[in-house]
């Protein structure tokens, strides 16, 4: 689609919770081949990195630095190649030391950075197609877990603990699912049969979890991943190892203040510990389509938004003795009205 003209707004999500998300504005004149929200991350991601001192370091090696590079890059590959068998790993493995020196050298010279399709455009979502942008060298430098921005990839019904296929690993790609550093996301109306291609808004409303193309992203046909469906990457890259520490293991069980909780996609259950003497009559609960409340003995154990909207007919408590096999836990089932992952319990 030629002639576009006007802007577009997108956000940019910081791996530090302190800082909120914002919104930023772009020109959407440039379309696909010139795209305003790619060219903006990959600079980004390129200032932020260290890649230009990389870049200098390499062109000054010596002939034996240059050998040791070679062999370090090597050694990853094969690492990576017995994990997976990726043919593309095996294929590097066969290069030479100036051709895998090449190779850095095009990787620290040049402007990348990972995209994730959160959304592929369909019939049902109106052709709209929401991607996230993030550093491709997220997990080579130990970047921050983005808490906000794996929630919005969950809340879409990807699969945080999906493995990707060995077709797909790539030295120094992002880890699976989970999202490291600063993060953008943009959307756009995309139809190829009508030929069209154009950015439109996405706004810091459009980041909350809860937000209704999230819902219709995890229909049949909504252009998400469904449940038990796989993270998809538009550069095709992803990694299969260790993710980083401070990401937690998986949304479907925990701990927050006060509680513990444990998931399915049929409900969601909360355990409070409570005094020993509590009885069911000293318990207020007030349930909300999407909102909790509960009080023990006039003292509030936990108020706030839920993660997804409950059918309060299928919500119940009991008094129960402790796992620990001391005192008494107030145990709370909240049925969900929607067959999904939550991306949080209450907030």
């Amino acid at each position: 689609m030629s002639n576009l003209k006007g802007n577009f707004s997108y956000v940019f999500i910081p791996a530090n919770d302190s800082l909120p998300i914002e919104v930023r504005t772009g020109d959407k004149s440039g379309g696909l081949s010139d795209d305003f929200l790619s060219k903006e991350a990959k600079r980004y991601f390129y200032d932020n990195s260290d890649k230009g001192d990389r870049q200098r370091a390499l062109e000054g090696a010596t002939a034996e630095q240059r050998k040791q590079l070679a062999q370090q890059l090597r050694d990853e590959i094969q690492g990576a190649a017995a994990a997976s068998q990726s043919p593309y790993a095996s294929q590097m493995l066969g290069l030479d030391d100036d051709a895998l020196i090449n190779i850095m050298k095009t990787q620290h010279t040049s402007q990348t950075c990972e995209i994730t399709a959160i959304t592929v455009p369909t019939p049902l979502n109106n052709h709209r197609a929401v991607s996230m942008y993030t550093a491709d060298d997220a997990r080579t430098q130990n970047l921050p877990y983005n808490r906000r921005a794996t929630e919005l990839l969950l809340a879409a019904g990807h699969s945080i603990n999906q493995q990707p296929s060995p077709q797909t690993v790539s030295i120094g790609a992002a880890p699976p699912g989970r999202i490291c550093g600063d993060a953008f996301v943009g959307r756009c109306h995309d139809n190829e049969v009508a030929d069209i291609w154009e950015r439109v808004d996405f706004t810091v409303e459009d980041a909350d979890p809860k937000a209704q193309w999230c819902g219709v992203a995890r229909l049949p046909g909504g252009g998400g991943s469904g449940p038990g469906g796989e993270q998809r990457s538009l550069t095709g890259v992803m990694n299969q190892n260790a993710l980083p520490s401070t990401a937690p293991q998986d949304f479907k069980s925990g701990s927050a203040d006060g509680y513990t909780y444990t998931q399915n996609d049929d409900e969601v259950e909360l355990r409070f510990p409570v005094a020993s003497g509590t009885k069911a009559k000293y318990v207020k609960i007030n349930y909300g389509k999407s909102s909790l409340k509960v009080t023990v003995a006039g003292q509030t154990l936990i108020s706030g938004e839920l993660g997804g909207d409950i059918v309060k007919d299928d919500s119940t408590f009991t008094i129960e003795d402790a796992n620990s096999g001391s005192g008494k836990e107030l145990c709370l089932t909240l049925g969900k009205k929607e067959s999904h992952t939550w991306p949080f319990i209450v907030r």
